[in-house]
């Protein structure tokens, strides 16, 4: 029995080896053969042409060492399928590529929702990812919410005509109340600004854009957005209302219409799989708006910013990112915020200015699954340097209602701006910082949370914020 036993070992070893010494001369004659076929298997939504375009793979390029593993990538990182496999098998003189794709279910309404402090919000999101089978995607959205609502439709054809050309417009329709605080004058505390006034906006608009995927990771973009800003009323008053009173204010700006062209480079090399980013991306932009964009206002913004993400042991994930933004004459609903999403330890908008740079990491670690839900956790940290190059320091006006006395910009929009509100750059009143934790539960193939959970506590204020969102 023994030696039966090991005979039977022995004979299992040699048919492995064998096998082995069978398969690694093909596998080794495959790389640098050409690619004779290429295959699509399973789809029932999308079309094959569609898959092969986003596979990026044709017959007559030469298969690498590489390939399968880049086809795989880029059909994850799409979203459109479930399930991924990708092989070769010898055909003729080369290689076929077979591409077995399971695809998603291709629309849903997604409901939405946030809380934080100083903003509490409510929405649904109806999104069709693969409109005719070509992967041509459509955006229905509405929220009504304490600062931002509104509502938007998208429509976005990522390959036109089968080409890394894409093109996209988008319209929306927006309700805000912005607030302002001071979080340096008398009585006010970081943790406990002052509100010393909310703005109420209404606008309406569009933007068309087209642009050029280069070797589908670097991108190039145009854009015209145009959109019209106005008042709307609360009770008797409009434009800036005190947020204790509700009567009027002197007002943060003049409404008007905006005309902004809009330019943007991208080199994106990320991967999605599962919860987990890896790859980095580098994306810079510049708007300008003026009177032959068909603008009241005339301005200009640009910014630059970087991310990356990091795997270690299958399914930790780390990612850091930062930026720099900076603008001129910026209107008041364009000026850059810092609080809430981007500085968790905050109040969402706490901090104003035309000119901010930023950064953030984040370190997300699984803690379970049960049956297709993953729970996952991170510790987080935020840094925001935000500032007004330059305020003016007349005329001066003061309100009679709050007593809070303004300066205002010589410019169409006609900004006023609190003299407590410092001009330039001061390292005890630009930068912020937080620190925190977070939960994530994630739905198993799909790369938004559906509900996220962050508890920041702001260095400079020594007090905790909470943030929970639900859905995208």
């Amino acid at each position: 029995m023994t030696s039966l036993g090991f005979a039977t070992r022995v004979a299992c070893l040699a048919a492995l080896i064998g096998g082995a010494l069978a398969l690694a001369p093909r596998s080794a004659q495959a790389v640098g053969e050409e690619v004779t076929d290429v295959r699509v298997l399973d789809n029932q939504r999308t079309e094959d042409s569609t898959v092969r375009s986003i596979a990026g793979v044709s017959i007559g390029d030469t298969l690498q060492a590489d390939t399968l593993d880049v086809v795989r990538e880029r059909l994850n990182t799409t979203g459109l399928f479930a399930d991924v496999n990708v092989w070769w098998e010898a055909n003729g003189a080369g290689v076929r590529i077979n591409i077995s794709v399971k695809d998603k279910f291709p629309w849903a309404p997604l409901p939405t929702a946030s809380w934080s402090s100083n903003n509490k919000a409510i929405g649904l999101i109806f999104v069709h990812g693969n409109l005719f089978g070509r992967g041509k995607q459509l955006v229905l959205g509405a929220r009504l919410a304490t600062i931002d609502s509104g509502a938007t439709v998208a429509y976005r054809d990522p390959s036109l005509f089968g080409t890394w050309m894409y093109w996209q417009l988008q319209g929306l329709i927006q309700r805000q109340v912005i607030p302002e605080y001071d979080s340096y004058g008398p009585g006010a505390t970081l943790a406990a600004p002052l509100e010393i006034r909310e703005t109420r906006l209404f606008s309406y608009g569009f933007e068309p854009a087209f642009g050029v995927a280069w070797l589908r990771r670097v991108k190039t973009q145009v854009a015209w957005h145009l959109e019209k800003f106005g008042y709307f009323h609360n009770g008797n008053s409009e434009g800036s209302d005190d947020p204790l009173t509700g009567q009027q204010l002197i007002q943060s700006t003049q409404p008007g219409t905006i005309g902004v062209g809009r330019a943007g480079l991208s080199f994106d090399f990320r991967a999605r799989e599962f919860a987990v980013m890896t790859g980095q991306a580098l994306s810079g932009s510049l708007d300008y708006a003026s009177p032959a964009f068909g603008s009241d206002f005339t301005y200009w913004r640009a910014g630059a910013s970087w991310e990356q993400g990091i795997k270690f042991f299958k399914s930790h994930n780390f990612i850091y990112s930062a930026g720099a933004i900076a603008g001129h004459n910026l209107p008041f609903w364009s000026e850059n915020t810092a609080g809430g999403p981007n500085l968790r330890g905050f109040l969402n908008q706490q901090f104003r200015g035309d000119t901010q740079l930023w950064g953030k990491a984040e370190y997300h670690f699984p803690l379970f699954s049960v049956g297709s839900l993953d729970f996952r956790a991170l510790g987080f940290y935020d840094i925001s340097a935000i500032w007004f190059r330059e305020v003016p320091t007349v005329p001066m006006v003061t309100d009679p209602i709050t007593g809070v006395t303004y300066t205002q910009r010589d410019t169409p929009d006609g900004r006023t701006f609190p003299t407590s509100l410092q001009s330039g750059f001061s390292f005890s009143q630009s930068v912020h910082q937080d620190v925190g934790g977070g939960l994530r539960f994630f739905l198993r193939s799909v790369a938004v949370p559906l509900i996220g959970f962050d508890a920041g506590y702001g260095i400079q204020a020594h007090n905790w914020q909470f943030i929970l969102i639900i859905g995208a």
